[in-house]
């Protein structure tokens, strides 16, 4: 699966029969894993992650859904966790990020130059903002137009170590791995 058109809760990105096949193997491992949640486990197959710091964007393995309801303060069913979910590695911890209203689980947008911003500020050269529907939800700075261009503002999302959005993502613990669940 490719992290780039992996975009979950998104209409025409189904998870492929290869994936829910997968998921007593993920199951598996997760049980097997070493501390940390992130290490390949001997003889258990591909582990959660591929190693301490992986920014692969996987699907929340169910058996992982009470964790992620429980570090986003949710109660969502389970199905929906595992729908609209995914989870990466970082600093040897497992990481979840939930899409809903809009929110980017991808890599964030730190680039100065935005497209959709350009063609925001042609039709309104002195807008005080650009709204995110043209900006996008994936950048990082407020935008703004002077004389048809397009300017970036402040960061309103900082990013972390990877180039995701920090507020997004939260650590889950994984069954095992001796890490306290969120409080």
């Amino acid at each position: 699966m490719d992290r780039a058109t992996f975009a979950p809760g998104r209409a025409g990105t189904g998870r492929s029969s290869a994936v829910r096949g997968a998921l007593p193997l993920v199951l598996a491992t997760i049980a097997l894993a070493a501390p940390g949640g992130c290490t390949r486990a001997p003889a258990a197959g591909p582990a959660l992650c591929r190693g301490p710091t992986d920014d692969t964007l996987r699907p929340v393995p169910l058996a992982l859904a009470p964790a992620v309801n429980a570090a986003f303060h949710a109660s969502m069913p389970p199905a929906m966790v595992v729908r609209t979910g995914v989870i990466r590695c970082a600093d040897g911890a497992v990481l979840a990020c939930v899409t809903g209203a809009n929110l980017n689980c991808g890599k964030a947008d730190t680039s100065r130059h935005n497209q959709g911003a350009i063609n925001w500020c042609r039709g309104h050269p002195d807008a005080a903002f650009v709204p995110l529907f043209a900006a996008g939800h994936a950048s990082i700075y407020t935008w703004h137009c002077t004389q048809g261009k397009a300017v970036p503002g402040w960061i309103v999302q900082p990013v972390d170590a990877q180039g995701f959005s920090a507020a997004h993502w939260r650590k889950i613990a994984v069954p095992g791995d001796g890490t306290p669940p969120p409080g």
